[in-house]
């Protein structure tokens, strides 16, 4: 029952389709290969049996020359019984020429069965004579052979007899002799070779029937292990790879599922990886929007703080008693607003002024101050590439990449190391580049920030990009640093790569894409404030303290200011004072109207009219690299009211 149940299971299966096809094959292949040895054989057999009756004729004819010359029965008797004596030799018959029968005897077995006939030696007598032939015929149970008798031997030696030498033929017949030979051992040597010939048909087909089952197990097994695999795949169980036994179709096929399977699990971990860094971009963006809307309502309450804190500390003399609270005011207002410029640099929020500037020359003009943050049991060198590293970048961001990372780095080394920072370039191709955070394939600026500290394990490197992300103590650290430089050079369109092991130090490499373009000289801003003219400026700004801040700036410094609360109030506004107006200062976003399209309908009526913007939360104002459009003035809050009477004469002198 089993033994059915095992061959219904395979029963339309390859490998029993290709073993009963190739038994079915090898069977036919033994039972003509049987039938053509059968045949061979006994037509080899029978001739050599008819030979034996010839030769036993023609000896029998040399023999008995001398008795049928003399016509003596005696003589003939010695012959005949030696011929007798020859296995199957039934009956012979010795005649003169003239047809007369001089001895005629019978063998001993022929004696046991006087029942078996044989045809009388007339009926082919006559022609025997007439032919003087040797011929053989056959019957149903016997040969008979004749062979003529001659008066001189026919051979020209006895051993022509066996070699069928040439004969004289001039000799005269003056016999024939005649020899009745059974087919009985004839036909038990058939019989014998008929079973032997069966018996190696059977050998030939169990052996091929053997070597197939071999070969198609060969063949099979492979396959059936390639589809338990799958069926474990589709379960979602552990697969080995398959063993690979040869360098045939079904040794390269294993390889190939190994390689397919392997492939597969390469696939399934990049999946969870690109997943992992796509719930990070998510939760980056998410982290990024969020900093960016706190950043508009915070920056302007700091620009109402640092803006009117400034004018009491300017109002206070250097001894007031009352001027330290004023500095530390401003001290923490200084904090906030770099807490801020960090949440926004981590967002990609704030504003990049981006100009050709060469990595070398950036490195060089930071090193002091970068020393200086560093303490005096760090090795601090620099190595730098000779050729000139040309990127679209802005200077004050990169700056603080480098401070960021080598401030890092110091953190990483509290009993000292040794701290190297080397510029050079390199060529990315695809492969760099992730699915989630495509590039472009080209040449790369390359800073690479390389320290000697403690290290980073998998799990720590994972998330240092993450806001609020420390391993520092409580209070050292905000966990912002990396985040703002992770920020920045994403702005900038470049990668950064990190490479750590725990005690073994930590390399960080800033990737920033190189330009054709020359470099351009970066000279330090210094603000040169003066006084103004009696010039006119609109001020639009939905946040009341940061009017009555910007009304007071302005005023104090020579200018006369028209407010207004939103949009389309300072269109209205403008439109009462369009004469009047030199310039207006709009805030980015604001109710009712935004800052571009209240200007957008105020340059209908002038269209030289000058504008400068404001805005805490950067988003509308920039382009989707956070790049400032060409021919926008802008200022970001908070700000200062040096700074923005410096932009202000700034925007009036265009």
């Amino acid at each position: 029952m089993a033994l059915f149940t095992e061959f219904s299971k395979k029963r339309n299966t390859f490998g029993l389709k290709f073993f009963v096809l190739f038994t079915v094959f090898t069977a036919c292949v033994a039972l003509s290969f049987t039938l053509l040895f059968f045949h061979s054989q006994r037509r080899v057999l029978e001739e050599n049996m008819t030979g034996e009756g010839h030769l036993l004729a023609r000896l029998l004819a040399h023999s008995v020359r001398l008795g049928v010359f003399t016509e003596n029965s005696e003589l003939l008797k010695d012959p005949i019984e030696g011929i007798l004596s020859h296995e199957g030799v039934l009956f012979v018959s010795i005649l003169s020429g003239e047809g007369n029968l001089l001895r005629e005897q019978p063998s001993s077995s022929m004696l046991n069965t006087p029942e078996r006939g044989f045809p009388h030696w007339s009926t082919r007598f006559e022609q025997i004579r007439r032919s003087q032939a040797s011929p053989v015929f056959e019957g149903d149970t016997f040969y008979e052979f004749w062979s003529p008798v001659a008066s001189t031997p026919q051979l020209a030696s006895t051993e022509s007899l066996y070699l069928a030498g040439p004969s004289h033929e001039t000799a005269k017949i003056i016999g024939f002799v005649r020899i009745i030979v059974d087919k009985e051992p004839l036909r038990k040597k058939l019989e014998a070779l008929l079973a032997k010939s069966i018996s190696l048909a059977l050998l030939f087909l169990a052996l091929g029937t053997i070597i197939i089952y071999a070969i198609v197990q060969r063949i099979t097994q492979p396959l059936n292990r390639l589809t338990e695999g799958l069926q474990k795949l589709e379960r979602g169980e552990t697969f080995e790879p398959l063993r690979v036994e040869s360098k045939d179709e079904v040794g390269r096929l294993a390889a190939a599922f190994n390689h397919l399977v392997e492939t597969l699990r390469t696939r399934e971990a990049e999946k969870e990886c690109l997943a992992e860094e796509l719930r990070h971009a998510q939760k980056m963006e998410a982290v990024g929007t969020l900093a960016g809307g706190v950043a508009h309502d915070f920056n302007n309450i700091l620009t109402a703080i640092v803006g009117f804190g400034t004018l009491l500390q300017r109002s206070l003399k250097n001894d007031n008693p009352f001027r330290i609270y004023v500095d530390q005011i401003l001290i923490a207002s200084d904090r906030a607003t770099t807490l801020v410029k960090r949440l926004l640099a981590f967002g990609r929020k704030q504003v990049i002024n981006p100009k050709p500037a060469n990595l070398n020359d950036i490195v060089k003009s930071i090193e002091k101050l970068l020393a200086r943050l560093i303490s005096e049991d760090i090795d601090f060198r620099l190595v730098l590439v000779d050729e000139p590293l040309i990127c679209q970048v802005d200077t004050g961001q990169i700056d603080q990449i480098l401070i960021n990372l080598v401030t890092n780095a110091r953190d990483a080394m509290p009993g000292g190391g040794s701290l190297t920072i080397t510029t050079g370039s390199e060529y990315l191709d695809e492969d760099f580049f992730s699915p989630i955070e495509k590039g472009k394939p080209g040449r790369y600026g390359v800073i690479s920030i390389a320290d000697s500290g403690m290290g980073m394990d998998e799990q720590t490197k994972e998330r240092i990009f993450d806001p609020f992300f420390t391993t520092k103590e409580v209070g050292k650290g905000t966990g912002l640093g990396l985040s703002m430089a992770y920020g920045i050079i994403k702005q900038h369109e470049g990668f950064v790569a990190v490479e750590s092991f725990p005690d073994e130090g930590t390399t960080f490499r800033v990737y920033l894409p190189l330009v054709q373009t020359a470099a351009t000289a970066d000279s330090p801003e210094r603000l040169h404030v003066q006084r103004g003219n009696r010039e006119t400026i609109l001020v639009a700004e939905d946040d009341k303290a940061v009017r009555k801040l910007a009304r007071h700036v302005l005023e104090r410094s020579g200018y006369e200011v028209i407010e207004a609360v939103d949009g389309t109030e300072a269109v209205r506004r403008f439109q009462e004072y369009a004469n009047r107006i030199d310039m207006v200062l709009l805030d980015v976003v604001m109710p009712k109207k935004n800052g571009q399209a209240a200007y957008e309908e105020m340059k209908l009526a002038n269209p030289n009219l000058r504008a400068l913007y404001i805005s805490g939360y950067t988003q509308d104002i920039i382009n989707r690299k956070g790049v400032l459009d060409e021919g926008i003035n802008f200022i970001a809050k908070p700000v200062k009211p040096d700074e923005l009477l410096a932009k202000v004469q700034e925007v009036l002198r265009q």
